[in-house]
Order: structure tokens, then sequence, then C-alpha cells
């Protein structure tokens, strides 16, 4: 009897040994994991800029402009844009011998739909309302040795006019990357075509510019600004 019982010992204690050297030699491989992590959808993100051509023109004291934007970008093909900015206005000629200007803000509000042409590069389609609240005045001076000389001034306020824009915007990224400050900084241009829907028709002199709309010698008004942008996701 204990016999065979040291034979099973005997018998298990060798497989566990054999068992154990055979694990040790067996190399084992480890299947990589190919699963790609997909990118979390963004559905929506927040656009913050400014028209630097503005900037640039009040720099060089050419007039006085300014303008912000705030946009919401849906599923990165809807953008809801909205435009603050002032404006004083000096147009040449307006008056002649004289000068004009007009000072006052405007606002937009719209939305376009955004196309990738290119990595990193968009273009936009879209309109926008705009109204603006603004005052404006004006001389003018008549020198004659003939008839007694003229020398005008009016001062006008409480005006407003309203418009619509059919808004085309060409975009980009400063840098071409996935990451990084600057993969969410964005210039373009926006082209822009304004349709006047109502200004004041004052019984003196007329309303040479508009702040926001510009020049009024057309109730169609073909207009372009440069912006820089920042995405926040």
């Amino acid at each position: 009897m204990m016999h065979y019982i040291r034979y099973i010992v005997s018998t298990v204690l060798l497989l566990v040994v054999l068992g154990a050297n055979a694990q040790d030699s067996v190399k084992v491989v480890t299947a990589k994991d190919t699963t790609q992590v997909q990118p979390k959808k963004k559905y929506f993100s927040v656009m913050l800029g400014t028209d630097y051509g503005k900037l640039i023109s009040t720099a060089f004291k050419l007039e006085t402009k300014y303008e912000v934007n705030v946009g919401l970008l849906l599923f990165s093909k809807i953008r809801i844009t909205g435009d603050y900015g002032h404006g004083e206005l000096e147009p040449k000629n307006a008056i002649e011998n004289g000068s004009y200007t007009s000072t006052g803000d405007y606002y937009r509000a719209g939305i376009d739909y955004v196309f990738e042409i290119a990595p990193k590069t968009y273009l936009g389609l879209g309109a926008m309302y705009a109204s603006s609240d603004f005052s404006d005045k004006g001389n003018v001076q008549i020198q004659s040795d003939i008839w007694p000389s003229l020398n005008e001034e009016f001062t006008r306020e409480n005006f407003s006019a309203k418009w619509v824009e059919w808004v085309l915007t060409s975009e980009k990224t400063v840098a071409n990357k996935e990451k990084g400050f600057l993969s969410n900084l964005y210039v373009g241009m926006k082209f822009r075509l304004r349709f006047m829907i109502e200004k004041p028709e004052p019984e003196a002199f007329d309303v040479y510019a508009i702040p926001g709309y510009g020049r009024t010698f057309n109730d169609i008004v073909p207009a372009a600004n440069l912006f820089i942008a920042y995405r926040i996701n």
C-alpha cells in the first residue's frame, strides 16, 4: 500500500516540476491592442474675435473704428454670430466746402453654414441682420466776394438705421496642428453685400455715412473686413 502511495506522490511531484519548467520556457506573446481610441465629438465651441483691419485704421488715425465678434459653432457646421462695433466716420468730400462726421454704435446677428474645403481651411455662407444708432454733425463754408459768405453748422442725434447682409467668410488656422494655442487661432476675411432696409431721411442735409454700414451713396453696398478669432472648445 505504501508502495503505491509513494509512486503516486512521486508522479505528482514530477508533473509539478515539469509543468513549472515548461511554463518558464514558454514565451508569452501578448497581442497588441489595436483598438483605436476615437476622439470625443465636439458638439459646440465658442469663437471670440475682432476686426483687426479696423484696429489698424484707428492706430493710423484714418478713422476711429473697432468691432468685437462672438460666435457659437454647433456640430462644427452651423455658426451663430453676434457683432458689436463702434465707429466715427469722416468720409471725404461728403459735403463740398465742408466737413461731416457720423458717430455711433452698431449691432449684427446672424447665422452661417461652415464648410471645410481643405485641412484647417474653411468657407462660410450666411446672412446677418444689423442695426445702428448714431448721430452726425457737419459744417458748410462758402466764401464769396459778391454774395454774403455762408458758414452753417448742424448737429443731429437719435438716428437709427437697419439693413441685412449676405456674408461669405474665408478663414484658416494660423498653424496646421491638432493641438496647441495656434491650432485654435483663426485669421480670415469676410465679404459682405449690404441691403439697406431703413435709414433717416432728414430734410436739410443727407446722412452721408452710417457706422457699421459705411457710405450711403447706394442702398446696396459691398464691403470686406479682416478678422482674427480664437476658438474655445
